[in-house]
């Protein structure tokens, strides 16, 4: 009786770090279009680069949001399917920016290196975009319209044919 309460309590404690580490939330896919699409939250980050980037400057574009982090296994599925992205559209108005949540800088630096990222990343080292976006798991892409407005959010690892549908609705 004890072994399996044991057992119990250590499958309870696997699942629920699963869930908040975004390894088991994350397998699958949850997408949602917003109705009566809301205006994106304003922010302001420091890119690895020592760029800033502002996502108020980019009204007028479309841009896509990714954020991630370095020990996130769904994150690392999805990278490629990003940077491809983002070589297809880069030169017809669509901006990129990927937002480290919950990680440390050198993590999400080497992640960044590990995946040839090109597209402008950053650390919310203070977490405020996190909440100011509610991301409880990652990875999670949103994309903004030439409105400013968030015309779609996917939390989990976001597919090419997603990603790709989306941006050219943004467009």
């Amino acid at each position: 009786m004890k072994k399996r309460k044991i057992t119990a309590l250590m499958s309870a404690v696997l699942m629920a770090f699963l869930m908040i580490s975004g390894i088991g939330g994350c397998k699958g896919k949850s997408e949602k279009k917003p109705s009566g699409a809301a205006a994106a939250i304003p922010f302001k980050l420091t890119t690895f680069d020592n760029q800033e980037f502002s996502l108020e400057a980019m009204k007028g574009k479309t841009v896509v949001v990714n954020f991630f982090a370095s020990w996130c296994g769904p994150c690392r599925f999805e990278a490629k399917t990003l940077e491809k992205a983002y070589q297809a559209y880069k030169n017809d108005g669509v901006e990129f920016i990927a937002v480290a949540v919950d990680d440390t800088e050198a993590g999400a630096k080497g992640f960044i290196k590990e995946f040839n990222i090109t597209f402008p990343a950053g650390r919310d080292a203070a977490g405020e975009i996190m909440k100011a976006y509610n991301i409880y798991g990652v990875p999670q892409t949103n994309i903004i319209g030439k409105d400013g407005a968030v015309s779609y959010t996917h939390s989990g690892a976001i597919s090419e044919d997603i990603l790709f549908r989306e941006i050219k609705r943004a467009l």
